[in-house]
C-alpha cells in the first residue's frame, strides 16, 4: 500500500512541476491592473514577450521589454518585482526611505531590482549587494 501511495504522490508531483512552466501569452491576457500600470509607467516601451506562470496556489505574469526591463505581476495585476540585468531601473519605483538609506551608505550604487512582498522590500544594487527592508523601511538584512 505504501508503494502505491508513493507512486501516486510521485506522479502528482511530476504533473504539478510540468504544469508550473512559464507559458507565453498575449499582452491582452494580462490582468487589467497590470495593463493600466504598463500604460501609465511605460507608455512607449516596446514589449518583447509576456508569460504566465500558474501553479496550484498562485498565478504570476512576467512582462519583458525590448530594453531588458522585466516586470513581474501577481494574479491581481499588482507589480511584485521590477528588474533589469544590464542597466539600472528607474528610482521612482523604490520607496523614498530606501533610496535615502542607499544613497547615504552606497552613493555610487544604482538599483537593478526591487521586489515587493508582504514583509517589506528587497533591492539589488549595481555593486552586487542585496538588501532587505521591513515594512517600516528599516534595513533588516544584507547579502553580498
Amino acid at each position: 500500500m505504501k508503494k502505491i501511495a508513493t507512486l501516486f504522490l510521485s506522479l502528482a508531483l511530476f504533473a504539478y512541476t510540468s504544469y508550473a512552466d512559464d507559458k507565453p501569452i498575449d499582452y491582452e491576457q494580462l490582468p487589467a491592473a497590470a495593463k493600466a500600470f504598463v500604460q501609465a509607467e511605460f507608455p512607449s516601451a516596446a514589449i518583447s514577450f509576456v508569460t504566465r506562470d500558474s501553479d496550484l496556489l498562485d498565478t504570476t505574469y512576467d512582462l519583458h521589454f525590448a530594453d531588458g526591463l522585466k516586470v513581474e505581476f501577481n494574479s491581481k495585476g499588482e507589480w511584485k518585482e521590477i528588474s533589469r540585468k544590464s542597466a539600472p531601473i528607474d528610482d521612482r519605483f523604490v520607496p523614498q526611505k530606501i533610496r535615502e538609506n542607499v544613497a547615504s551608505r552606497w552613493p555610487d550604487a544604482r538599483f537593478r531590482k526591487i521586489e515587493r512582498y508582504r514583509q517589506g522590500y528587497e533591492v539589488e544594487l549595481s555593486n552586487g549587494l542585496e538588501l532587505k527592508y521591513n515594512k517600516k523601511f528599516k534595513l533588516a538584512e544584507i547579502d553580498d
